[in-house]
């Protein structure tokens, strides 16, 4: 059984952070864990308050299941503050664990999930050292400073933040639909691929990043090669949006387990 780690937010609406990311990893067949670096109050209509955790907390939560149990891949969600962010860097330049990034910067009601001098520290530590960071336009534009509006744009900015030392990038498309599709920009070592599939007309779209992310994690933790665990899971988060949930008044949830469903 391999392992995958999650060191992320908890979301008690369970659509999205710790709790989504759990279900992905058992979705995919692998042991999940967790380290919470922020408690939030949520639901379906969004995040209403966040809640820190201590850095020394974190880091025992990351370093306590190292040491025991072992680490085949992890991925950050939200991190919330530089110190949580220093603590990712610290654990991963320890325990040598591949990493996949969750760029969570804002939440879907535009509550700012991770602090300004956070933004500036992930850029010049976690994104080094990471073998695929997944962020969305809005946190394309964020980390590059540049703005986003067409697919050239898109691939733009992930030469740019490949260039910042990250393996893999990809910058998703959902915030960008064209003409009925969403296509996901792919930059792997110097060649583009696009990754197309139609547009699903649908609010219940929460946790869509943090799925994704856990998705590529899990496959990466069995051992599935970069670009083949981007393309299955891509298409795996796919049916979850087709398949999805109305939970709530406001925007529902992913139906991570469409596949034996």
């Amino acid at each position: 059984m391999k392992k995958a780690l999650t060191i992320a937010g908890s979301d008690n609406s369970g659509g999205a952070g710790i709790q989504a990311d759990l279900k992905v990893f058992s979705a995919f067949g692998v042991y999940g864990m967790s380290a919470i670096t922020a408690i939030t109050v949520q639901n379906s209509l969004g995040v209403i308050s966040t809640y820190p955790v201590e850095p020394e907390i974190l880091y025992s939560q990351i370093s306590s299941v190292a040491e025991d149990i072992g680490i085949d891949a992890a991925k950050t969600g939200m991190l919330m503050n530089k110190e949580n962010v220093e603590v990712v860097y610290k654990t991963q330049q320890k325990y040598k664990f591949p990493l996949i990034v969750d760029t969570v910067i804002k939440s879907k009601n535009g509550r700012f999930l991770l602090e300004e001098d956070a933004i500036e520290m992930l850029i010049k530590k976690i994104i080094p050292i990471s073998l695929i960071i997944t962020p969305n336009k809005d946190e394309a534009e964020v980390i590059t400073g540049k703005e986003i509006s067409s697919i050239e744009d898109m691939k733009r900015a992930a030469i740019e933040i490949k260039k910042m030392g990250v393996d893999i990038v990809i910058i998703k498309g959902g915030h960008l639909p064209q003409d009925k599709t969403v296509t996901d920009v792919v930059l792997h070592e110097d060649e583009f691929i696009f990754l197309t599939y139609p547009f699903v007309d649908t609010k219940n779209t929460h946790g869509t990043g943090c799925t994704f992310s856990a998705a590529i994690t899990a496959l990466i933790a069995k051992g599935v090669k970069p670009l083949k665990a981007i393309r299955i899971a891509r298409a795996y988060v796919q049916g979850a949006i087709e398949n999805s949930l109305k939970t709530g008044q406001g925007t529902g949830s992913l139906n991570h387990f469409w596949t034996v469903m």
